[in-house]
Formats: structure tokens, sequence, C-alpha cells
């Protein structure tokens, strides 16, 4: 018999706040029956499938078929509170969340795909966490995508084969990641004139505002982010060219208000130039930035299409902790903390986290 319902048991045991002595009283048995059940080395009797549904406040189908539906809006609303759960108590208590839900849900695309993306915001969040975790997330976030891709669910199918590229890319696999490229359309399908004239047909103009302010966004981050791009040197060497990306950049950050984090950018290519004093004026531009509210989303432009709601202060420390340790462990950064400028911001910098 192979019946997987442990995790399932498991998950709806911690819903209820019952430990596995608490349901074992409740049906009769002993507590290491209870816990076999969830580590699927034995199966409760059939007589106490009953019970056992109703002392965990569900049914005997939803315990048998192991897995209740699960909506792409449901799974990016479990992940996105696996991510918040992750600033406040860290990545240890992230990690089993994830792993209990896609064990709750195994065939959920939706999960999958979203809980890749949380694991990439484990990276992101502990840079500095050890080789060991950031492989484990790394192979994780592979297994996940592949599985995705396979299943060639049509709302996720482009994207994950979109990370299956950069992933092939990243490990040197170019053949297979050009492959991978050439199977995407030229032009991925925008739905957002569609559902804008549908809504405006069915007498919704609030949701066809929604719709269209939402892809607004997504543009105008992927124009910021393919002018990242472009500042790296390797991409463009010209440093006065960088410098007119950069301004690009800040124009666009100052027309829609996204962040206000341009400063860092300015430091980097002025670095390069090695021109040293603006390179110091820009570093004690983007500590003041980090210390100073983040701009938000500009609400005539974005809202309410997004929910804009004030970063938390605790990711803003994060930021200074990120810049403070590149800033002391980087070679390129030394001449710069010799500075009077670059050593009075870095000294402000540390006060902010002290």
């Amino acid at each position: 018999m192979d019946l997987k319902i442990g995790s399932k048991l498991l998950g709806l045991r911690k819903k209820k706040g019952l430990t596995q002595d608490q349901l074992a009283e409740r049906l009769g048995v002993s507590a290491p029956a209870v816990s076999k059940w969830e580590t699927d080395t034995s199966y409760p009797d059939i007589t106490l499938l009953g019970p056992l549904a109703r002392a965990l406040d569900t049914n005997v189908d939803t315990i048998l078929q192991f897995e209740e539906t699960l909506s792409d809006a449901q799974a990016v609303e479990k992940i996105n509170t696996i991510v918040e759960t992750t600033l406040k108590d860290g990545v240890e208590s992230s990690e089993r969340m994830l792993d209990e839900l896609l064990h709750e849900f195994p065939n959920s695309v939706a999960l999958k795909f979203n809980a890749s993306v949380a694991l990439d915001a484990f990276q992101m969040f502990f840079p500095t966490a050890d080789d060991e975790a950031k492989k484990r997330w790394a192979a994780r976030k592979k297994y996940l995508i592949t599985e995705v891709h396979a299943s060639g669910n049509g709302a996720y199918w482009q994207l994950a084969t979109l990370q299956l590229a950069n992933i092939a890319i990243k490990e040197e696999r170019l053949d297979e990641a050009e492959q991978l490229l050439k199977t995407l359309p030229e032009h991925g399908a925008d739905s957002t004139f569609a559902w804008s004239l549908l809504y405006l047909k069915k007498g919704e103009p609030l949701e066809a505002l929604k719709t269209t302010q939402k892809r607004l966004y997504v543009l105008v981050r992927q124009a910021q982010s393919c002018l990242t791009t472009m500042l790296n040197p390797e991409v463009i060497s010209d440093n006065g060219l960088q410098l007119e990306i950069c301004e690009t950049y800040k124009a666009l950050d100052l027309l829609f208000g996204l962040g206000g984090m341009y400063d860092g950018m300015f430091l980097e290519v002025y670095l390069r130039m090695h021109r040293l004093e603006d390179a110091a004026d820009y570093l004690d531009r983007y500590v003041d930035a980090l210390l100073s509210e983040i701009t938000l989303p500009k609400r005539n432009l974005f809202a309410p299409g997004l929910d804009i709601k004030e970063s938390p202060a605790s990711s803003r420390k994060e930021l200074r902790k990120l810049l403070l340790k590149g800033l002391e462990e980087e070679p390129q950064y030394e001449e710069l903390l010799n500075h009077p400028k670059g050593r009075k911001a870095v000294e402000k910098l540390k006060e902010s986290l002290s």
C-alpha cells in the first residue's frame, strides 16, 4: 500500500494546535502510534478515520486524498508569509515552513514556482550564509523549476523555461541554455489590453485601471533591470555612457517613486573612474538614503492596482548591513574608506546599526 498521508496529518494537527499526545488521547491510541502515522511508517486503522477526521476538523476524503486544491493566489499568499518569516525569525524557520508546505501540496505547480522565488529571497536576505546552504537552495530551486517546466502548465511554462535557461547559463551549459531560449515565443503574450477592454465592456473601469497599473509597474521595473544590466562594465565599458545610464535610472526612479536607491550606482561608476571625491559624495548620499524612509511608488500612478505599503524598518537595516559588509570586505573600496568623507559615511552607517 503506497499511501502517503503523514505530512497531511502533521499539518492538520499543527493547524488544530494539538500535540501528538493530545491527539492520541482523543483517539484512544498511543502517541508513538500518531508519530508513526505522521512519518508514514504505519497507517491509522480504518475504524479510526472518522474519529481522526473529526478530531482534526476535516473529513476522511481530505485525509485520504492528501492534497487539497490550492489556487495561484493562495500559493502566492503562503509563500509571501514564508518570506516575511525569513526577515523576522531567520532562514531555518522559513525552510521548515517551505518543506512542510511543499509536502502538503506536492502537485501544485503555482506553489513550486513561487517556492523557487522564496529560495531566491533566501539568497538575497542571507548573502553571508555558508556554501552548503547556498548550494542546497540552488539545487532545490533547480529541482522545483524543472518540475514546473515538465508540467507544461501554461501559466508558468514560459517563466520556468527562462529560469532554466538562466540556471544553464550560470552552470555554463550554454548549448542547453540556447535551446531553451529558442523554445520561447519571440514576444510573450501580454494580456493587459485584453483584460482592460473586457473589464470596460463589463462596466468595471476600476478593475481595468488596476490591471493596467500592475502591468505598468512590471514594465518600469523591467526597464530598470535592463539599465542595471547595462551598468556591468563587461557590457558597456564607456564610463561616460554609464553615467548617462545612471541618470536615466534616477529619472525613472524619481518619476515613478521606486525606492531612491540610485546613489549606489553613481558610487560604483565614479569609483571605476577613480574620481574619489565624487565617489565619496555619492557614498554619503547613499547612506543618507538608507537612513531615511524609502520612497514609495506614486499612488496616483499605481494605486489601487498595487497595495502600497511602507517597507519594514528591518529590511532597510538589512540593506545597511549588506552595504557595510561590502565596504569593509571588498578591496576596491579600500581607497574610498581612507577618504575623509568616505570614513565619515561609514561611521554614520555603523552608528545606525549599533
